[in-house]
């Protein structure tokens, strides 16, 4: 059973217990807890995790109603978001509760797994309300998986054999024709971006190293080494990997954002400005070098240089919706909330962004709005479940609204996916604060 499933005879519950229910966030955080307990069977991913959670089935159930008899095989699972569930070992009527079920309690997993019947009946001792998660929604979804890992497996053997032939054709060429090295490098930096393009991230860089080491003088193979170990975050690594293709091209825009951008991953944002400002001298115009120099602007709080670029950036093209979300972080950072407020609407007519929704919701805050905020940090987390800031805001929504309870889990949640010391001492602060509440 779930966290308030009872033991022995069970009394029946009295006072607020008989008023509670859980909130939506709280709901959905334990059938994904359950959902991740039960994915092995079916090998699904966190993801689908989320996606189940959000196609639950809400039933409600009169005083007295059979929720479900002994002896019946229901395969899916349920959890009790309001009211109470007696649990009896017998179908009769009359006969004793040996537990009573409160919000937050789950049943039915061996059912879901492994198609048991029932052992005990469930009733409905006040109004309530139940989620279901059924056996078909996962087993669709599992079946997806699997023709997913299918095909991915065929991809996989299909780029590897390439890239085998290729190797022996190069081979074989440079036996032959010995100058032809730098030509031949083409065919496996060819292959390392099919790879690449797939999530084949292996074959990437062995394809990449044998086209670096086919042509020493080319900057391409170290430009795409450098950005795959960027995108693992190995920041070290890219980082040699940069400089070596700055020293082959001193003249290479891409090299000295690349670089920038990994100084600026690493929190060393005056290093990075240099790196983008001399990417944009060597070639200007670009864009996402733009928005890039705007970042490490706003990272050290010169928001009128950060929304400068920014402007810029829009003036040059795509991809509007981003630096439109960037302008309005950068607005609300800077304390101007209805600047922020009009660039992220701005940001939303292109893409819905989680983000542009996060400062939607702050600065209905600002206005004393909590259940505005709600409705769009809600939005913000369904676009995407680990944004932090939403959690954040979300916290001191329900902070504001006295909900401490609910309060506490967004700012704990905020807490796991905070990614600075700074955030995460402002969020302390928060929690020190409801946890003395709570226990005064």
């Amino acid at each position: 059973m779930g966290r308030n499933a009872g033991t022995g005879e069970g009394a029946l519950p009295s006072g607020d217990a008989m008023y509670e229910r859980l909130s939506p966030a709280e709901a959905h955080g334990i059938v994904r807890q359950k959902l991740e307990h039960l994915a092995d069977p079916w090998a699904l991913t966190p993801d689908d995790g989320y996606r189940l959670a959000r196609q639950v089935r809400i039933r409600n159930y009169a005083p007295g109603e059979v929720i479900l008899p002994r002896g019946v095989r229901a395969d899916c699972l349920g959890l009790l978001v309001r009211g109470q569930v007696t649990v009896h070992l017998s179908q009769r009527r009359g006969a004793r509760p040996v537990v009573v079920l409160l919000p937050g309690s789950t049943f039915g997993e061996a059912m879901l797994v492994g198609g048991r019947a029932s052992t005990v009946t469930l009733q409905a001792l006040s109004q309530c309300e139940i989620w279901f998660v059924r056996r078909d929604q996962i087993v669709a979804l599992a079946g997806k998986r699997q023709t997913e890992r299918r095909a991915t497996l065929f991809k996989n053997v299909a780029i590897w054999s390439a890239l085998v032939l290729a190797a022996w054709f190069a081979l074989l060429l440079l036996v032959i024709l010995p100058g032809t090295r730098r030509a031949l490098a083409l065919v496996p930096l060819a292959v390392g971006q099919l790879c690449h393009q797939q999530g084949y991230e292996a074959c990437s860089e062995q394809a990449w190293s044998v086209a670096a080491n086919l042509s020493p003088e080319d900057v391409n193979p170290l430009l795409a080494l450098g950005t795959l170990y960027f995108e693992r975050e190995e920041l070290g690594t890219a980082e040699q990997y940069f400089k070596a293709a700055k020293a082959l091209a001193p003249d290479s825009p891409e090299a000295f954002n690349n670089l920038g951008l990994v100084y600026a991953h690493q929190g060393e944002h005056e290093r990075a400005i240099a790196a983008f400002e001399q990417a944009l001298a060597l070639e200007p115009g670009i864009a996402a070098v733009e928005r890039n120099l705007g970042r490490s602007f706003q990272a050290i709080q010169e928001y009128d240089q950060a929304l400068a670029h920014y402007r810029l950036a829009l003036s040059l093209g795509t991809p509007r919706a981003s630096i439109w979300a960037n302008m309005a972080i950068a607005y609300l950072e800077a304390a101007q909330p209805f600047e922020a407020q009009d660039a992220a609407r701005q940001a939303l007519r292109y893409e819905d962004l989680a983000p542009a929704h996060t400062v939607l919701g702050a600065v209905a805050l600002e206005m004393r709005k909590p259940d505005e905020a709600l409705v769009h940090l809600y939005q913000a987390l369904a676009l995407d479940a680990a944004y932090g800031q939403a959690h954040f805001y979300l916290g001191l929504a329900y902070k504001s609204l006295d909900q401490p309870v609910e309060a506490i889990a967004a700012f704990e949640q905020a807490l796991v996916t905070a990614d600075d010391e700074v955030a995460r001492v402002r969020i302390r602060s928060h929690l020190n604060e409801l946890y003395e509440s709570e226990r005064r």
